[in-house]
C-alpha cells in the first residue's frame, strides 16, 4: 500500500551548487542555491527568486561560476545559504574559503571547491506563475588535479561531494558505487 505525499521538493539528492558572483565593489558574493541543473552538454537551468543580491549580481555581469563544495566546507557553504547577500554584503569574508578570480568570464572561482562550472548567462526566463530562471552557458569546467583519476577523468570519490536531501532537510555525503551504468542490466537482456 502506498500513501499519497502530494506535489513538493522530493527529488533527492541534489548536487549543492554554490553560485559565485561579484558584487558592485568587486567584493565576492556566494549563494547556496537548490535548484538547478545540467540541460545539455553545456546548458545549465538555475531557479532563483529574483529578491537574491546574486540575481542583481548576475543581470549586472552576465556570467557566474557554480561551484561543487566537498563535504569539509558545508558549515560555509550552508552560512551562505542562511544568510542574505542583501543584509550582510560582505557574508564571503566570514567563511573559511578563499577566491580566485577566473581566467575567462569576470566571475570568482572558490579554490576549496573540486569542481567549478565558469557559466555566461544566456538568457532570463520570467514567468509570472513558474518564477524566474537563468539558462546559461558552461565555457570551462574546472577540476582539482587531486581529485582526477590516472586517466585526467573526475574521481568522484576523491571529490568527497556533498548532496541536499530535501525529503529531510539533510546534507548527505556521496555513497558507494554499487553498479556500473549500462552495464548492471545487460543480464536481463539476454542474448
Amino acid at each position: 500500500m502506498k500513501s499519497s505525499l502530494k506535489p513538493r521538493p522530493i527529488l533527492t539528492p541534489q548536487m549543492i551548487q554554490m553560485i559565485a558572483t561579484y558584487n558592485e565593489d568587486g567584493s565576492v558574493n556566494l549563494m547556496n542555491a537548490a535548484w538547478g541543473g545540467q540541460l545539455t552538454m553545456d546548458m545549465l537551468l538555475l531557479s532563483l527568486d529574483e529578491s537574491h543580491k546574486t540575481v542583481a549580481n548576475l543581470r549586472r555581469e552576465k556570467c557566474f561560476t557554480l561551484g561543487f563544495p566537498s563535504c569539509k566546507d558545508i558549515v560555509d557553504c550552508d552560512y551562505v545559504g542562511i544568510v542574505s547577500g542583501n543584509a550582510e554584503p560582505h557574508k564571503f569574508e566570514k567563511t573559511r574559503l578563499h577566491a580566485s578570480s577566473s581566467d575567462i568570464i569576470h566571475a570568482p572561482i572558490i579554490e576549496e571547491f573540486p569542481l567549478t562550472f565558469e557559466c555566461k548567462v544566456e538568457k532570463f526566463i520570467e514567468d509570472p506563475e513558474l518564477g524566474f530562471y537563468v539558462l546559461a552557458k558552461v565555457e570551462d569546467i574546472l577540476v582539482d588535479k587531486s581529485c582526477q583519476n590516472e586517466k585526467g577523468g573526475l574521481d568522484v570519490e576523491k571529490m568527497d561531494l556533498c548532496f541536499f536531501s530535501p525529503i529531510d532537510g539533510s546534507y548527505r555525503s556521496y555513497g558507494p558505487k554499487i553498479a556500473q551504468a549500462f552495464l548492471a542490466g545487460k543480464e536481463r537482456k539476454g542474448n
